[in-house]
């Protein structure tokens, strides 16, 4: 294969791939107060935790901004420090516990903690290359401003995954249904708007390794919320990262997402998009296990 045949066979992967994402896109996330976290999209994480030791420490470092200018109220930027610890009781059972920092380079430049989470986790081989799992979580109201915001007291979830390994050219893929029951003191927020009691997402990860040490990550959210008076909400979440692996255990990534109402005004058309010019963000990152 020459050169001019390799790089049109590489492009015409990553354009395939970005359709596949694309199409996964029948819906992430939703408006307003749906989800429990105020960070952005990040990149997919990892299918398994490493299974030779029992321990594992996952941090993360993140900077973002969207492309709005310097002095604009709808600029959004910021950087976020992740951590995450995990316990491995036995090949099925294992814990993990995770929160992050988040510190804002616009408006007042506040830094908070991001809520945090608790989850127990089963893993059931199913083949050699295919596994369930299933997580029982509680989301502890760490997140200052969604206190102050929503009322926010916290929330119990339950997910279950299926993880692929070893598709065509080695990657994965990771489907899963995820269901939350948040609990707020008061119905409604500050804001006038109301809390969201529950919500439902269907998520979906694709990893694909490019070269030696090159993946693509992509990822896709779709959830769907109620109110505490019932009424429905929608909202997307899709993302594309590009990460080099300079060890097993440490790596970079460059990438882009997206999130928003999954629907326009009119509650009927898609507002779904994989890139826009006002909402999406651009961002990088380290990742480190220990």
């Amino acid at each position: 294969m020459n050169k001019f045949t390799g790089l049109t066979y590489i492009k015409s992967i990553i354009q395939g791939l970005t359709i596949l994402a694309a199409l996964s896109v029948v819906t992430p996330a939703m408006a307003a107060n749906v989800s429990t976290s105020t960070t952005k999209a990040k990149r997919p994480a990892p299918a398994t935790t490493p299974e030779a030791k029992a321990w594992s420490l996952d941090l993360g470092l993140e900077t973002y901004s969207n492309m709005m200018k310097e002095d604009s109220y709808e600029r959004d930027a910021g950087t976020s420090f992740d951590v995450s610890a995990g316990y491995r009781f036995n090949k099925i059972t294992s814990m993990r516990v995770g929160t992050a920092i988040m510190k804002e380079h616009v408006g007042a430049e506040n830094t908070y903690f991001d809520n945090s989470t608790v989850s127990i986790s089963f893993k059931t081989p199913l083949t050699q290359d295919i596994a369930w799992v299933n997580t029982v979580a509680g989301v502890l109201p760490t997140n200052r401003q969604m206190q102050d915001e929503m009322s926010y007291q916290g929330a119990v979830r339950l997910g279950t995954r299926t993880i692929f390994s070893n598709l065509f050219w080695g990657s994965t893929a990771v489907t899963g249904l995820q269901a939350t029951r948040n609990f707020h003191e008061y119905e409604m927020a500050a804001e006038g708007y109301y809390n969201m009691r529950n919500n439902a997402q269907f998520i979906f990860n694709y990893t694909l390794p490019l070269f030696a040490k090159l993946t693509l990550q992509t990822s896709y959210v779709y959830t769907m919320g109620w109110t505490y008076q019932d009424d429905t909400r929608n909202k997307f979440s899709i993302g594309a990262d590009l990460a080099w692996e300079f060890t097993p255990a440490f790596s970079a990534y460059v990438g882009t997402s997206n999130e928003g109402n999954a629907l326009k005004a009119n509650g009927i058309e898609s507002n779904i998009e994989f890139f826009n010019d006002t909402t999406s963000i651009v961002k990088a990152g380290l990742s480190l296990s220990i």
